[in-house]
């Protein structure tokens, strides 16, 4: 059985994303500390210049709130936990985009289960508001793949 065009470029885009994700993953890890003294000094500066900037208290309290919840999540414990939890995705969806080059359905539940990971991983790790944008952005992106994927089925065995 001969592979579809538009299965291999799924596939290829796959190969392209999954293994940035695995690079970044080990990366991330091992730059947790660094990531997160910068990120907290970005955002430190974000809320002063908020703080002079804004019309009212209300307003400039009200993004700090959100601000302080986003910082409240960046630990270095979290930012390594979420590099292990991106790790173990992006394999998974390597593995399966791998498993459907070759039109094995089994790829296809890989997969699937691959980017469920990576959207319920940010939602445990990180919580409130940084976790739901995180893994919202990765459910936007994963159940497009996935129904693309599923449209393939039909050619997998």
């Amino acid at each position: 059985m001969t592979r579809p065009t538009f299965l291999t470029v799924l596939c290829i885009l796959t190969f392209i994303g999954s293994g940035y994700g695995v690079f970044n993953a080990i990366t991330s890890y091992s730059n947790a500390e660094m990531a997160v003294g910068l990120t907290n000094d970005v955002m430190e500066d974000a809320m002063d210049q908020i703080e002079d900037e804004a019309d009212t208290e209300q307003e400039a309290a009200m993004v700090g709130k959100i601000m302080g919840a986003v910082t409240d999540g960046l630990t270095v414990e979290n930012v390594k936990n979420m590099s292990i939890a991106n790790g173990i995705s992006a394999l998974l969806c390597l593995i399966g985009a791998v498993l459907m080059w070759g039109l094995d359905k089994k790829g296809f539940w890989l997969y699937a289960i691959g980017t469920a990971v990576g959207v319920i991983a940010p939602l445990m790790i990180y919580k409130g508001i940084l976790g739901a944008m995180a893994g919202g952005g990765i459910a936007f992106f994963g159940i497009i793949f996935v129904i693309l994927y599923a449209l393939n089925l039909k050619h997998m065995k």
